[in-house]
């Protein structure tokens, strides 16, 4: 008997709950878009405080958990998260002002504070302060007849985004900072992280093997190699979420990766090389720090339409047809890990888009979910083929809670190709091919 009770509760138990990729704020819902509209009608009609009262209804979530509204005495607070950091934001008939706590000085350093009179050049909105408790802080204020929905907009989000970022950063490089006000963020069961910390050990590890390129020798096929480098930075972003100096790391060498002109190979694997290297020196305990789950109210990504994602994808094809021509399936399968990483790194994409680029990375480090425990079995046991009936069942699911906004996706998927590079390529061809409604 016991051992059918056993077998009952673990059919029964629930997955886990863990959030993947970066917080976008690109796809709000319809009275979401109605409050924006709202708050730009009262600012035009003089009616300052009612369009900010209605801009912090847009500013809410989907789940509502990331904005806290008040008001007392003839003052308007808004309360708000962004990952780490707790935004507060009042006002009065004159002013609105936001702050934002970045850390507590224990004792005042000349590098950090020349650091934060250096940032304040390269901010358009707010600045970095210091309040009479010895706290860094991040200030935007400004006239509440100036303050129209696309200031806040851009004013709060610069804050926002930048107060999450530096937090992390000061406070892994300077000891006389102290960490504030961050009970909101959840840390995860240590066996997650540790499985998110193999993970990236794993595909760190991967790129300095061999036969990373399987037959072909990386030294002269280096366009392959940066495609190798960087499916695994965009897959430890989406897959692990690190946040501070590893999400920084990856910040900037897709920055730089991007500037460097095309024809300049030996520069890119460099700067590539160069990231890899410094995200192998972060010590385990320093990254299990930068996993945590928090909320978030502003994304950094921006809405494309479908065609963008088709045109990135046929590109990339292309740059897929000779390796596939010649059996080189390790570079097929990195290009393919790529197109999927990048666009869901670089885009904020459509519902549909998303959740199949997600189904994809379910599929192709189904140990990784299986490891975390998702009961998401999509390769067979030995791990060499695709168990694409299930992949199918999974797909038609997502196609159905979409088709509702987007009525021409099709009903019936049929994707047969069981070898991983070929099923790959197939899954992204059919992202491809999807008819989206504008």
């Amino acid at each position: 008997m016991s051992f059918w009770k056993s077998l009952l509760a673990a059919k029964t138990e629930p997955e886990p709950t863990i959030a993947f990729g970066r917080y976008s704020d690109a796809y709000k819902s319809q009275d979401r878009f109605s409050a924006w509209d709202t708050s730009l009608k009262l600012y035009e009609e003089g009616r300052y405080a009612d369009a900010v009262r209605s801009f912090a209804d847009y500013l809410s979530n989907q789940a509502g958990d990331n904005t806290r509204v008040h008001e007392r005495d003839g003052v308007f607070s808004l309360d708000f998260y962004q990952g780490s950091k707790q935004v507060q934001c009042t006002m009065t008939d004159r002013l609105f002002r936001a702050e934002a706590k970045i850390a507590h000085c224990k004792t005042l350093n000349v590098g950090f504070l020349r650091k934060a009179i250096a940032y304040n050049y390269q901010l358009n909105y707010s600045r970095f302060a210091l309040d009479p408790g010895n706290n860094l802080c991040m200030l935007f204020d400004s006239l509440l007849s100036e303050c129209s929905p696309h200031k806040l907009y851009y004013g709060l989000k610069e804050l926002a985004l930048q107060s999450d970022k530096e937090d992390d950063l000061l406070l892994s490089e300077f000891d006389q900072l102290q960490i504030l006000y961050n009970q909101h963020i959840k840390r995860p069961d240590p066996a997650i992280a540790q499985t998110k910390i193999r993970f990236v050990r794993n595909k760190l590890s991967e790129n300095e093997a061999p036969e990373v390129l399987g037959s072909l020798n990386p030294r002269r096929f280096q366009g392959a190699l940066t495609y190798v480098y960087l499916a695994a930075l965009y897959s430890i972003d989406y897959l692990v979420k690190p946040e501070g100096v590893v999400m920084d790391i990856i910040g900037r060498v897709h920055q730089r990766y991007f500037s460097v002109p095309p024809d300049n190979i030996d520069e890119k694997i460099s700067v590539l090389r160069e990231a890899l290297k410094e995200l192998a020196e972060v010590e385990d305990v320093q990254l299990e720090r930068e996993l945590y789950e928090v909320i978030s109210t502003f994304g950094v990504t921006s809405s494309v339409s479908q065609d963008v994602i088709a045109q990135f994808i046929d590109a990339e094809m292309q740059s897929l047809k000779w390796y596939a021509e010649n059996g080189h399936d390790r570079v097929c399968q990195a290009i393919c890990n790529y197109v999927a990483a990048y666009s869901l790194y670089n885009f904020a994409l459509p519902g549909p888009d998303h959740d199949l680029m997600h189904l994809y990375f379910e599929v192709v480090e189904n140990k990784f979910f299986r490891d975390l425990g998702y009961k998401v079995e999509f390769m067979s046991r030995d791990g060499l083929s695709v168990e694409v009936g299930r992949v199918n069942q999974r797909i038609a699911e997502i196609l159905r809670v979409h088709r509702t906004e987007h009525p021409g996706l099709p009903v019936n998927p049929r994707l047969v190709q069981t070898g991983l590079p070929a099923f790959s390529q197939e899954l992204l061809l059919f992202i491809r091919n999807l008819q989206l409604s504008a």
